[in-house]
């Protein structure tokens, strides 16, 4: 694993509440790590949809990482997850000890986040990786 070589990017929302993403790809384009969240600024809530890390990536900080970006700008927010797999449930208490959040898997979504809005096509935005 050589951090020079992985392409961090990330995907927007199409709605204020919407589906935002993060990806970590290796130089041949495989995504080998990928979380999907949404937040709401109205009511104060964060869900995680889907965190992914496939071997050898996985307990190198990529989670971590990705996870952390996607709480930047939330303080105070309430955080869930969907279903946890089982390296998720080992995950989330070690990330709860690190930052301070909760993550339990009550799967909570508020109103805006449950509007579905048209997909479109997201501009990618490439961002620099975050430090361990």
């Amino acid at each position: 694993m050589d951090p020079d070589t992985e392409d961090w990017s990330y995907l927007p929302p199409s709605s204020p509440a919407g589906l935002q993403e993060i990806r970590v790809c290796a130089p041949d384009g495989y995504d080998f790590a990928r979380l999907v969240w949404q937040s709401c600024g109205v009511c104060r809530l964060g869900l995680i949809a889907k965190i992914r890390v496939t071997e050898p990536w996985q307990r190198h900080g990529y989670g971590s990482r990705m996870v952390r970006l996607a709480l930047r700008d939330c303080d105070g927010y309430r955080w869930t997850t969907t279903p946890q797999s089982e390296d998720a449930r080992a995950f989330f208490p070690v990330l709860t000890a690190a930052t301070g959040v909760a993550f339990p898997r009550d799967s909570e979504m508020c109103e805006h986040m449950r509007r579905r809005e048209p997909r479109h096509d997201w501009s990618e935005q490439r961002i620099d990786p975050p430090s361990g």
